[in-house]
C-alpha cells in the first residue's frame, strides 16, 4: 500500500505514520476540516469499540482511604487489602479466552487497529454482527451452566465475607464498629437504598457504628449480586460503541 501523506491534512490514524510529525488543530476551520475528512472515511467503514462489562469486576479496600481513626486500628494492620474478585480463577480465565474470541475476529484484512479500537471496513459489518451475537450467547450458556444462581450468589457473598474479614482485621479490639454477617436480605436492601440516594464514600459517617457495613456496600456497587442482574445475561452482552457519519 502507498502511503501518501498531505502535510495541510489531520492524520486519522497516526501509528501507521511513525515518521512525520503532526499538525495539530488549533482552530474551528481546522476542526471542521478535519471531521469533514471523517464524515468522508466512514463510507468506508466504523470505528468499533469493545466493551466487556462483568468480566473483570473487582473490589479492594485501603485504609487511607477508609480513614479509620489510629486509635482504633490494629498493629499489625495492613495498609491495602488483596483483589476481592466476583469470580474464582478458572472461571474468570475460561471467560477472558471466550472475551479473545471475540477480538480474534478483526484481522488485517477486515479492519485496521488503532488506539481507539478497531475501524471495521463496512463490508464486514454483518459478519461481525453474527460473530458477536454467537459468542455472547456462548458466553450466556457458560455462565449458567457453569455457575447457576445458587453459586453466583455464594461466589457474592464469600468476597463480601472476605471483605469484612479484611477490615475485622485491621482494627483492635476497642473499636466503635459493628462487623458481622448481615442476611443476603439485609445486604440487599440497602444496596438499592445506597443505590437511590447515590451514597458515596466521603459522605459516610466514619463514627457511626455502621459505616465498616456501609463502606463494604458502596465498594460492592458495582458487582452484581445476583445471577440475573449479570450483565452478562441480559441482550447486550459484549457492548459496542460505533461511530459513523448518520450519529453526527
Amino acid at each position: 500500500m502507498d502511503r501518501t501523506y498531505n502535510p495541510n491534512q489531520t492524520v486519522l490514524f497516526p501509528d501507521l505514520f511513525d515518521d512525520i510529525t503532526l499538525p495539530s488543530i488549533t482552530t474551528l476551520p481546522d476542526f471542521d476540516h478535519a471531521l469533514e475528512n471523517f464524515i468522508r472515511l466512514a463510507d468506508f467503514g466504523a470505528f468499533i469499540q469493545l466493551n466487556f462489562s462483568g468480566i473483570d469486576k473487582s473490589f479492594s479496600l485501603k485504609l487511607s482511604e477508609l480513614k479509620i481513626p489510629r486509635k482504633y486500628l490494629s498493629k499489625s494492620r495492613a495498609l491495602t487489602s488483596p483483589a476481592f474478585h466476583l469470580f474464582p480463577d478458572d472461571i474468570r480465565n475460561h471467560l477472558n479466552r471466550m472475551k479473545y474470541e471475540v477480538k480474534s475476529f478483526f484481522t488485517k484484512h477486515n479492519s485496521i487497529k488503532t488506539p481507539f479500537g478497531y475501524f471495521l471496513f463496512r463490508n464486514f459489518f454483518l459478519k461481525w454482527d453474527l460473530h458477536r451475537r454467537e459468542v455472547s450467547g456462548d458466553i450466556t450458556k457458560y455462565l449458567l451452566n457453569e455457575i447457576g444462581e445458587e453459586s453466583y450468589n455464594d461466589f457474592f457473598k464469600g468476597i463480601w465475607t472476605n471483605g469484612n474479614k479484611w477490615m475485622k482485621y485491621n482494627l483492635n479490639k476497642k473499636n466503635p464498629y459493628q462487623i458481622q454477617d448481615y442476611s443476603f436480605g439485609i445486604i440487599e436492601k440497602e444496596r438499592m437504598r445506597m443505590e437511590k440516594v447515590g451514597a458515596t464514600l466521603y459522605q459516610l459517617d466514619r463514627k457511626e457504628p455502621d459505616f465498616l457495613f456501609n463502606t463494604l456496600v458502596i465498594k460492592t456497587l458495582h458487582i452484581p449480586h445476583t445471577l440475573i442482574s449479570h450483565p452478562f445475561l441480559r441482550e447486550q452482552q459484549i457492548q459496542f460503541w460505533q461511530f459513523h457519519h448518520q450519529q453526527l
